[in-house]
């Protein structure tokens, strides 16, 4: 896989892999979840973040990584990580930097999914 790539090649293939034997939309699905989700979750990590809540960064950033690495979306599950390992109440300016990052790779995610469901 090349470090540019939004999506992992393999991660995608096996989706495929399922998405044909179960003849379903399990691409749109997945898409449409991941369209869904991450968004409340990179908001509920800004109201955790801003009133200094390690617990509710520290569960908002595992669901929306466990989420990334169904898809494989590999940016998110790695801005994810680096999130989970930041000492919230010190370093809040580093996760605010590391949120705006996570809603754009989320965002590429997305918008990567949206154009494998539609292919």
């Amino acid at each position: 896989m090349t470090g540019d790539a939004v999506l992992d090649p393999e991660v995608v293939e096996e989706l495929r892999a399922l998405s044909l034997a179960s003849n379903s939309d399990l691409l749109a699905r997945l898409g449409a979840s991941f369209a869904r989700d991450p968004p409340v979750r990179l908001e509920a990590l800004r109201v955790a973040v801003a009133g200094g809540d390690g617990d509710g960064v520290a569960f908002n950033a595992h669901t929306i990584k466990g989420s990334a690495a169904n898809l494989g979306a590999v940016h998110v599950v790695e801005i994810c990580r680096q999130i989970e390992d930041l000492p919230v109440l010190t370093e809040a300016g580093s996760v605010e930097r590391l949120l705006a990052e996570l809603e754009h790779q989320a965002a590429l995610a997305q918008a990567a999914l949206a154009r494998l469901a539609a292919a």
